[in-house]
């Protein structure tokens, strides 16, 4: 997909600016954002999901924010967001796909 083809929330539940908008509030709250992307998990067994997590204060929370589809789409609108791709850990849930920051 031509990442020109992602531009608004019509086409995406979450556009790019929407996921900067995101990482931008999270950071001003003393949080670092970080989005996983998720193969088929119990609770979306038809495809790819990416969630977003804020760590901050010694805490993991999950936010409502999700995206999801095919999995180079997800891909990038998170690449188009500016965010860089942090490969998946051995000891990693194996639905997780990769985390980006």
């Amino acid at each position: 997909m031509n990442p020109e083809q992602i531009k608004s929330r019509d086409e995406w539940p979450m556009s790019p600016r929407d996921i900067v908008k995101s990482q931008w509030e999270a950071s001003h709250r003393g949080a670092l954002a970080i989005w996983t992307i998720y193969d088929k998990p119990k609770d979306f067994p038809d495809g790819f999901i990416a969630r977003r997590f804020e760590v901050g204060g010694g805490n993991t929370v999950a936010t409502a924010d999700t995206i999801n589809g095919k999995l180079d789409d997800i891909r990038l609108a998170l690449e188009r967001a500016g965010l860089v791709n942090i490969c998946r850990e051995e000891g990693d849930d194996p639905k997780i796909v990769e985390s980006w920051i």
